[in-house]
């Protein structure tokens, strides 16, 4: 059984939505079982029950939200080095084009990345 935590912040809805969506299509996968919490309801135990993790924040001028940085530095901190080869992922929203969100997903990438978790990119985000 697969395990995938999508875990977020949002401020004004947005991310959540997107949330719920990278949640729902997570359960599509036979085998997966997903939890979808938000940084407000999430402990440690969610990062270590998973197996893969999305994690999205809304886009604060180019960069993840203050409560993401938080999790992770308080909650998490006691966790470094137990969580390596985890695969991660990130998702950002902002209020506009240019609005900083490749730059709040590589944030969320390289933090996730500092607690060994696996990223990769692609070459195309989108398909005919």
């Amino acid at each position: 059984m697969n395990h995938i935590l999508v875990l977020f912040d949002s401020h004004t809805g947005n991310t959540a939505k997107m949330a719920r969506l990278v949640a729902e299509g997570a359960a599509r996968i036979p085998d997966t079982e997903t939890r979808l919490r938000s940084l407000d309801e999430a402990t440690a135990a969610d990062v270590l029950w998973c197996d893969g993790l999305a994690l999205g924040s809304p886009t604060n001028m180019g960069l993840l939200s203050w409560k993401m940085k938080r999790f992770w530095d308080e909650v998490m901190l006691e966790h470094w080095m137990k969580i390596d080869g985890k695969i991660g992922c990130a998702f950002s929203s902002s209020g506009a084009w240019g609005g900083g969100t490749e730059l709040a997903c590589q944030s969320l990438l390289t933090l996730l990345i500092n607690f060994g978790f696996l990223v990769f990119g692609v070459t195309d985000y989108a398909t005919s």
